[in-house]
């Protein structure tokens, strides 16, 4: 009788022999590991994939730490985790191959070798050979639900920072501020689905944009306005003033952060003149398939 995993865990011995006689110190012969794959980690599917266009993939985005292929399926699934204790084990996974990245970059990642793209971007090679950073990813904060730790004026709430329109002008339903004597203030945004985030761009107010200054960017995987228990993951510090009237300022997370709620934190209130106000607030990130 014909064994299908029989000769599939063959092919990849060879296929690490190969990359063996390529790679250093970092090749092992667990490089892949069988039967493994993650869950609550992948960013992206592939379809009609093999094990080199996976790696080749994952190898592209600077967010991507690992990949499985199942072969039953030929897809490829791109992971933001690297730590296998995301394995899943409600399946069969029989099928299933996975590995980490970094290994494999020696090779994968030729012309793209010393190009450094964001974390919300791809590695593309073109025609001529020469390799370039493309943006991957929309802003999903527009008309999500808001809510904020107060609020100067009804007529700009909570959802003017988050209505598509990066403007500075301060206009009913515009911008935001929070109400004055708000010393520990706060606006947050429901992505209303787990999100790997990893990059925020907040747009400061024409008028007084140093009100905008000394912010946490945290996100949350439970609402923290409901749930006690719900744990901030640090996206970003951002310390001192936006200076320039209507600027917008750009933050990558210093590592990409998983969850549903991102709260913007102002930290130094001075006094109670000194409100948190912001004009727009966009977000980027990758929604979890799986």
């Amino acid at each position: 009788m014909y064994n299908f995993f029989y000769d599939v865990n063959y092919l990849v011995h060879v296929v690490n022999g190969l990359m063996c006689m390529y790679l250093t110190s970092a090749c092992t012969l667990d490089m892949l590991q069988y039967g493994k794959r993650q869950e609550g980690s992948t960013f992206k599917v592939v379809e009609k994939s093999n094990l080199f266009s996976c790696a080749t993939e994952c190898a592209s985005y600077r967010v991507c730490k690992s990949f499985n292929l199942d072969f039953d399926g030929h897809t490829c699934h791109l992971n933001q985790q690297d730590d296998i204790t995301f394995e899943e084990n409600q399946r069969n996974t029989s099928a299933f191959i996975y590995s980490r990245i970094t290994p494999w970059n020696e090779i994968t990642l030729t012309p793209c070798q010393g190009v450094s793209c964001g974390y919300g971007q791809r590695c593309v090679v073109r025609r001529n050979g020469d390799a370039q950073c493309e943006d991957v990813l929309p802003n999903i904060a527009p008309q999500k639900p808001t809510a904020a730790s107060s609020v100067w004026s009804m007529e700009n709430p909570p959802s003017a920072a988050a209505n598509g329109q990066v403007s500075g002008l301060w206009a009913p339903g515009n911008c935001f501020a929070v109400n004055n004597n708000d010393y520990t203030p706060w606006w947050q945004v429901d992505l209303l689905a787990t999100c790997i985030i990893v990059e925020v761009r907040v747009t400061s107010r024409n008028s007084a944009p140093e009100r905008l200054h000394d912010f946490a960017l945290d996100v949350f995987r439970k609402d923290p306005r409901s749930h006690d228990d719900a744990t901030p993951q640090l996206c970003f510090m951002y310390n001192g003033a936006v200076t320039e009237p209507g600027q917008t300022v750009a933050i990558n997370c210093t590592s990409p952060v998983t969850g549903r709620y991102l709260r913007i934190s102002g930290k130094k209130t001075q006094n109670s003149q000194d409100v948190l106000q912001l004009c727009e607030v966009q977000v980027f990130a990758f929604s979890v398939i799986y």
